[in-house]
C-alpha cells in the first residue's frame, strides 16, 4: 500500500490528512522561521491519533514514504523558487480548483492546517513591515481552500468582480506567493541561525602590545605597568 492509499484509506483515523493535503501541510512546516523537528509534526498528520499500522513492516514503510515527502517538499522550498509538487496541479477550468476532491484545493486547506498551526511562531518573528505582504500571500495561498473561503474573501477584498474573475486572478498569483513565502519564512530562518550563532561565539580578546598604553588606564605603557611582570 503506497502513502496516499494508506492517508485516504476510510479506516484512518478521523482528522487525517488525505495525500495532497499533506503537501500543503508539509510546505507550511518546511518554511517555517524555526526548524519544526518530525516528532513535533509528524502527529498531526493523523489528527494527533494513532495511526493504527496494521504490522510493524507497514509502519515502516509509511514512515519512510511520509519522511520523503517532507524531504521533497523541503528541497523545493530550498531551492532558488519553491513550485507545488509535480502530482498537484491547477485544473484547467479554474472555478473547479474550489471542489473539494481538487489537487490544489486539498493543498490550501493541508497549508492552512500547517500556518494556523505555525501562527504564533510566525506572528513572534515576522517584522511589523511585513505583515501586510505575508497576509497578502496567505490570502492567495489559502483561496482555494473551499468555495466558502474563496468567496469570503472575494466580498471582502473584490466585491466588484465575480468569482470566476478573482480566483483567475488568484491562480496567475499564486506560484509568486508560493515562492515568496518560502523564501521569505528561510530568511527569517537564516537571520535568527546567524544572530545565534554570533551570540554564541566568544569574543577574541585584543591582545595588549608591551609598548601599547596600560588597559588599567594608568596612561603608562604596558611594559612599565601592569605587565612589567609578565613572562
Amino acid at each position: 500500500m503506497s502513502l496516499r492509499a494508506f492517508l485516504e484509506d476510510p479506516a484512518r483515523p478521523t482528522g487525517t490528512l488525505r495525500y495532497h493535503e499533506l503537501q500543503g501541510f508539509l510546505f507550511a512546516v518546511a518554511s517555517a522561521p524555526h526548524l519544526i523537528r518530525p516528532s513535533e509534526w509528524m502527529p498531526l498528520v493523523f489528527g494527533d491519533a494513532e495511526p493504527e499500522y496494521a504490522s510493524l513492516d507497514e509502519a515502516k514503510r509509511m514512515l519512510g514514504e511520509l519522511m520523503s515527502q517532507y524531504n521533497a517538499v523541503n528541497a523545493s522550498v530550498s531551492s532558488e523558487r519553491a513550485t507545488l509538487p509535480a502530482d498537484c496541479a491547477f485544473r484547467d477550468d479554474v472555478l473547479a480548483n474550489l471542489d473539494d476532491e481538487a489537487p490544489v484545493s486539498q493543498w490550501s486547506r493541508g497549508f492552512m492546517h500547517g500556518h494556523t498551526w505555525l501562527e504564533d511562531l510566525w506572528d513572534s518573528c515576522v517584522p511589523d513591515e511585513l505583515d501586510e505582504a505575508l497576509a497578502a500571500k496567505l490570502l492567495a495561498l489559502s483561496f482555494f481552500a473551499s468555495r466558502t473561503i474563496a468567496e469570503a474573501f472575494r466580498k471582502e477584498t473584490a466585491a466588484n468582480q465575480s468569482l470566476d474573475a478573482l480566483a483567475s486572478t488568484i491562480g496567475r498569483v499564486f506560484p509568486n506567493a508560493l515562492a515568496e513565502y518560502a523564501h521569505l519564512g528561510r530568511s527569517i530562518a537564516q537571520v535568527l541561525t546567524e544572530s545565534q550563532t554570533a551570540e554564541r561565539t566568544p569574543r577574541r580578546r585584543q591582545k595588549t602590545g608591551r609598548n601599547d598604553p596600560c588597559p588599567c588606564g594608568s596612561g603608562r605603557k604596558f611594559k612599565k605597568c601592569c605587565g612589567a611582570n609578565a613572562h
